[in-house]
This record gives structure tokens, sequence and C-alpha cells, in this order.
């Protein structure tokens, strides 16, 4: 009887004794399950930063070329209203499409919504494409007329 009561008592616990440690086991993986958790959103909050620092330099830079652009278009047309009908047949419908342009990338910057980086890169190469097409035909317009 006694060796009954003995078997009885070591299988009894050596059960306790494995849903302990099934228990620890749980608990240690929750602990680093918010350690993971913790990390991600500190990794976030840096993303995040280092997005709006880059944001903002390059809506800065977006600004100043559209700015430029604009100052050069307002130029050329003050030329246009001086010149020969002919000059002014010639250049003021450019001008005209190359300032309608220039606006739609003013508004384009300022109504731009981070959405991802992916779009972001995407919406940076365009844009940079859309500027640079803008400034080439503004030169363009400018070598033309000397």
């Amino acid at each position: 009887m006694k060796t009954k009561y003995f078997v009885l008592s070591a299988i009894l616990l050596f059960g306790v004794a494995v849903l302990t440690s099934c228990n620890i086991n749980r608990e240690k993986k929750v602990e680093d399950a918010k350690e993971n958790v913790e990390q991600a959103n500190q990794n976030l909050k840096v993303a995040e930063a280092e997005y709006e620092k880059e944001w903002q330099q390059f809506k800065s830079d977006a600004e100043v070329k559209i700015n430029a652009n604009q100052k050069s278009i307002d130029e050329f047309k003050a030329e246009i209203k001086t010149a020969s009908k002919k000059f002014k047949a010639k250049y003021e419908n450019e001008v005209t499409v190359l300032e309608q342009k220039n606006i739609e990338l003013k508004k384009k910057i300022s109504e731009y919504k981070y959405v991802g980086k992916d779009k972001w890169e995407e919406f940076k190469q365009e844009f940079n494409s859309d500027m640079d097409a803008v400034g080439k035909s503004l030169k363009d317009i400018f070598v033309k007329n000397n």
C-alpha cells in the first residue's frame, strides 16, 4: 500500500512540475513578445521621424524650385508684353502651359499625403521628373529666345 501512495505521490509531483514549467515558459514568451512590441514601436518612431525630416527637406527643395520656375515665367511674360506680335504668338501659349504645369506641381506637393514607403518613392520620382521637365522647357524657351 505504501508503494501505491509513493507511486501516486511521485506521479502527482511530476505532473505539478510539468505544469509549472509550462507556465514559466508561457510567461517568458509573453515577456519576449512585449519586448518585441516595444522594440517595434521604437523602430516605428525612428522611421517616422526620418520620413518627416526627409519629407520636409524634399518639400522645401521643391518649393524653392517651383518659386524659381515661377520667377522665370514671370520674367518671360514681361518680355512677351514688350515683344512683337510674332514673338508673342510664338511663346505666349508655351509660357501659359508651363505656368499651369508649375501651378499643378505646387498643388501636388501641398496635397501629398504619406501612404507608404513604396508610394513615397514613386511620388518622389514622378514629381522630380515633372519638375525637371518644366525646368528644361523653361531653359529651352530662353535658348530659343536668344
